[in-house]
């Protein structure tokens, strides 16, 4: 696997694309009743018209993605991104490429002029925790997600502002 590693930013076309390698990504490492499996192409679509995202390639081919919408920040102030379903296929994981999905969606955040970022941790993936905060998110427990999942626990909350100076 010495493919060259690129990233391209999604469009709504890339809809159909980006829910079947999520779906791929997540099925067996995740709860059957996550929100990730209820997804369709088209609701994918409508969360990359209104936010953004990035797939990750190997040569050609797809093995990553995440995703970003719009969100009010702390407190219902200021301009937000809500980091969605960043994610890469078995083969290619415990490479840092999901940090480089993270940092192109953050890039795009920026170019919004988003005042930071925030993300959700599922109850069953705490060892998440730990690789977030190494890029310079902190925990919240103020965080409202845009889906939430009533059948699971709640998740870990986490927020990372872009300005230094706050």
């Amino acid at each position: 696997m010495t493919e060259l590693i690129a990233i391209r930013r999604a469009s709504p076309a890339d809809g159909f694309l980006i829910e079947g390698l999520t779906r791929r990504i997540w099925t067996g490492r995740v709860s059957a009743e996550s929100t990730v499996f209820s997804e369709t192409p088209a609701s994918v679509a409508a969360q990359l018209d209104v936010g953004g995202g990035a797939i990750l390639l190997a040569g050609e081919t797809p093995i990553g993605s995440g995703r970003w919408v719009p969100v009010p920040g702390p407190g219902g102030q200021g301009r937000w991104i809500e980091v969605k379903r960043i994610g890469v296929l078995p083969d290619w994981q415990k490479r840092g490429l999901g940090a480089v999905i993270l940092g192109e969606l953050e890039a795009m955040g920026r170019e919004q002029m988003a005042e930071g970022t925030h993300l959700a941790v599922r109850h069953d993936q705490v060892r998440l925790v730990d690789f977030y905060a190494g890029l310079g998110y902190a925990l919240a427990d103020d965080v409202v997600l845009t889906t939430p999942n009533p059948k699971s626990p709640p998740p870990i909350g986490m927020r990372k502002f872009f300005r230094t100076d706050i």
